[in-house]
């Protein structure tokens, strides 16, 4: 008993650091927007970060970031079964939505999972809905999800200290990426940032188009 104590403790701590790393290395590597609301002020390219990807959509058809030129739009990654973040910046970006009004059809909120073996289609359609039917959701296989995270310098794994194929959890890292209508990433949001902040945002980039 003392050893399987030990073990799940040099588990529990191998996790905590590798998602301290993630943290780290991330917020080296990328400025974060507007971790409190701020002046109006334009937006920034993010030149480093970002890039057109196609994945298989939760309508069960391939999408591309090039197919959404014309919108606006919010990008996550998270999972279905994901107890406690998802829920959260999910229901801020609902908000964000219900803010913008008839501007809302000029944006498109995405969902790109992590979690590729339990999260199908299916399964994305009916979690997304609950939030708002806005939102497409997006998988595909784990090299190319990966790919795509990378490109966007998001990270996740699977949680060490849970060894069963079906209870699992996924730690991940909490961006919102807005993305203009070339395709562009403009800001990045890190999960305390005000619904108001995102808003106003979203606004300018209407405007400018």
């Amino acid at each position: 008993m003392f050893h399987i104590a030990n073990k799940f403790k040099l588990k529990k701590l191998l996790w905590l650091c590798m998602l301290a790393v993630f943290h780290i290395c991330l917020n080296i590597s990328m400025p974060l927007a507007h971790n409190t609301p701020q002046q109006p002020k334009i937006l920034e390219i993010y030149k480093e970060i970002g890039g057109d990807f196609t994945l298989l959509s939760s309508h069960n058809r391939h999408v591309s970031l090039s197919d959404l030129q014309e919108k606006v739009v919010m990008l996550f990654f998270g999972f279905t079964s994901c107890p406690h973040s998802c829920p959260l910046t999910l229901g801020k970006l609902k908000q964000v939505m219900v803010r913008l009004g008839n501007r809302g059809e000029q944006v498109q909120l995405l969902f790109i999972t992590v979690d590729p073996k339990q999260d199908n289609p299916e399964q994305l359609k009916t979690y997304l809905n609950s939030f708002h039917p806005n939102i497409i959701g997006l998988t595909g296989t784990n090299k190319e999800i990966l790919a795509v995270a990378e490109k966007y310098g998001s990270a996740y794994m699977k949680n060490p200290t849970i060894n069963s194929e079906t209870g699992y959890l996924m730690i991940h890292t909490g961006y919102v990426y807005l993305i203009d209508q070339q395709g562009l990433v403009r800001a990045i949001y890190p999960q305390d940032t005000q619904v108001e902040q995102m808003v106003e945002d979203i606004g300018q980039l209407l405007a400018a188009s």
